[in-house]
């Protein structure tokens, strides 16, 4: 499965594409050319066949003197034999498609895979295909010196980094804090329960606790799902509770019925099966 930390990633590059540059440049990819437009293309980079094949994520770059560059965007968990044979394919349909040079730019969970995939992929004598790879140690912790372009690229770097390196926790957070509150609030709360789960203990400790303050909008909307969620499982809880008690008031209730009624979360299903046993109107 991929994960939460392929899927907040691969939804960060498609949210933001503006921030895929500025990651090829960690990777080493160009520095000196201005990026001037960055728009996602169609993720369909496969051979075709019976199983279409997608990459994470597929961005047009357009630079200030005129030229352009697609980046196919892969991030990766650990490492796949067979994502590692596919991924020359990726190049060489999206090659055809756009028909501007291109770049395959994965983002790695360790820097250990990272250096793996740096090598390149052989494809036979003389014939290695470039990888440009960011893996944690690339990344810059949020409020040192080195600033990303947007908040979508430091989000990234946040999840990618999990904790600091070479600044106090509190200041990466409070840095974390102020970019997500940059952002439209429901995507921002959206991004951070991905970032609860994603950063180590201590940072996902402090940026929870954070958010259940009044500070920024973003927090509001997280805090309101709470609420939401918790009222929501607390309907369905006193609905097992009636509805138990109203089959304990008919006679036994079967071992296997009670295991059913105790661990549905359907609450629509728990009142259908209250409304059953209700008794008929007089009248």
């Amino acid at each position: 499965m991929p994960g939460e930390f392929h899927e907040i990633l691969v939804k960060l590059i498609q949210d933001e594409p503006a921030s895929v540059p500025w990651m090829l440049a960690l990777a080493g990819g160009p520095r000196g050319a201005r990026c001037v437009k960055a728009e996602t293309r169609s993720g369909a980079v496969g051979s075709s066949g019976p199983t279409e094949r997608r990459a994470d994520g597929v961005v047009r770059l357009g630079f200030a003197d005129g030229s352009e560059l697609i980046v196919v965007c892969e991030v990766q968990n650990e490492w796949s034999e067979d994502k590692y044979h596919r991924l020359p394919g990726y190049l060489s349909r999206a090659f055809e498609d756009h028909r501007v040079p291109v770049v395959l730019l994965m983002l790695c969970r360790t820097d250990a895979l990272a250096r793996r995939f740096r090598r390149g992929i052989a494809m036979g004598p003389g014939s290695t295909v470039a990888v440009a790879t960011v893996g944690p140690g690339n990344m810059p912790d949020l409020g040192s010196d080195e600033v990303p372009p947007n908040a979508a690229a430091a989000v990234a770097a946040a999840v990618m980094r999990r904790q600091p390196k070479t600044i106090p926790t509190e200041l990466f957070v409070s840095t974390l804090d102020r970019w997500l509150g940059a952002i439209e609030p429901g995507r921002a709360a959206g991004y951070a329960k991905f970032l609860l789960t994603t950063l180590a203990k201590e940072p996902a400790t402090l940026l929870e606790a954070l958010m259940k303050t009044e500070a920024r909008l973003y927090h509001s909307e997280y805090t309101e799902e709470l609420l939401t969620k918790g009222r929501d499982e607390g309907a369905v809880r006193h609905a097992r509770a009636i509805l138990l008690r109203m089959l304990e008031a008919e006679g036994q209730v079967s071992a296997e019925r009670r295991t059913e009624i105790e661990t549905s979360s359907d609450l629509a299903q728990l009142d259908a099966w209250i409304t059953e046993h209700l008794p008929p109107a007089k009248g």
